[in-house]
């Protein structure tokens, strides 16, 4: 479905990622673990286009992609087949619920208003929002913001989500329901790739970790053998020194 082979990117002369390389497989749940400056979310910033990679290929449904060379018309293509839910929600303030959800399918997506509320109605209805359609977003907890956040998402009928660090910036009483919401996408047979510190997510609801370290992939292997039988020792004692729930 989805492969990236030697994805670097540096800022200011710092090489964050050092020659990436994985596959994203139909229906894989994917959590990115690693300690914080390792390269986790720039993988994600890359290959969605909200970061230039510096060099690298995207493969995406047999069609290749020069990383370094992207141009409108590819990036605007690719969108189209992925969302993206971000740490701090990214929604429009002076819009209600649904028009957050509404604008892109309308805007982006040239669909008529009627059709776009339909859609829109049934992705909140999925995360459990459906009732909070016209409320703003300063009138939401944390995480009924996000889950607005994956509704939009949802709504574009993606072929893959990305996730950056979700429940990162949520009060702790709040994450479960944003979590309980992804564990449902999971199920559901949704293509995610996870950038997040929830170990037990990680764990219990995604198929393969990829684990990083300074820039490179240390452990890319199913969920059971990374928490059970690690075979790098850096991943080891960061398995070591976290907590999983």
């Amino acid at each position: 479905m989805i492969e990236v082979r030697n994805l670097h990117k540096s800022y200011e002369g710092h090489e964050v990622l050092k020659g990436i390389n994985f596959e994203i497989n139909k229906g894989d749940v994917i959590a990115i673990l690693g300690p914080s400056g390792s390269g986790k979310t720039t993988i994600l910033r890359c290959i969605n286009f909200l970061a230039e990679a510096d060099e690298g290929t995207l493969v995406f449904d047999g069609k290749e992609y020069d990383l370094s060379k992207m141009n409108k018309k590819d990036i605007a293509e690719l969108r189209k087949k992925t969302g993206f839910v971000f740490q701090n929600y990214n929604l429009f303030l002076n819009k209600t619920v649904l028009e957050n959800v509404t604008e892109g399918l309308i805007v982006a997506r040239k669909m008529n208003r009627e059709e776009a509320i339909d859609v829109a109605m049934s992705a909140l209805e999925k995360v459990g929002m459906a009732l909070k359609k016209d409320s703003y977003p300063s009138q939401l907890s944390g995480g009924q913001q996000q889950r607005v956040a994956i509704a939009r998402a949802l709504a574009y009928k993606p072929e893959v989500i990305y996730f950056d660090e979700p429940t990162s910036a949520l009060d702790p009483e709040l994450i479960n329901e944003v979590l309980n919401v992804m564990k449902d996408l999971a199920n559901s047979g949704i293509t995610m790739v996870v950038v997040t510190h929830e170990m037990s997510f990680a764990k219990n609801v995604s198929n393969r970790i990829i684990f990083m370290d300074e820039g490179k992939i240390v452990e890319n292997t199913d969920s059971k053998s990374f928490f059970e039988t690690p075979k790098n020792e850096r991943t080891r004692k960061f398995i070591e020194n976290v907590s999983i729930r």
